[in-house]
């Protein structure tokens, strides 16, 4: 009990504040960067998505044109 009033009486309100002032500043920038990335993360979603689609696209009109390895007969395999 003593530890804690001795410590109480070293006790710096100034210093306190000072640690207070600068973790919110601390936090307050850190939670606008985190938005900030989550914002990208979702443009990044959003072309992903894109490129999956397009890349769909290309597969489906390969193979129904012929072109895919796995719809050729085998002959038609080893002459290429």
């Amino acid at each position: 009990m003593e530890v804690l009033i001795d410590l109480m009486k070293e006790i710096n309100i100034a210093q306190l504040i000072a640690i207070g002032c600068m973790g919110w500043f601390f936090y307050n920038r850190l939670d606008k960067k985190i938005d900030k990335v989550g914002e990208r993360i979702d443009k990044l979603s959003e072309k992903v998505e894109d490129i999956d689609r397009r890349l769909c696209r290309i597969e489906g009109s390969l193979s129904t044109s012929g072109h895919c390895l796995f719809n050729q007969s085998k002959c038609e395999q080893k002459i290429e």
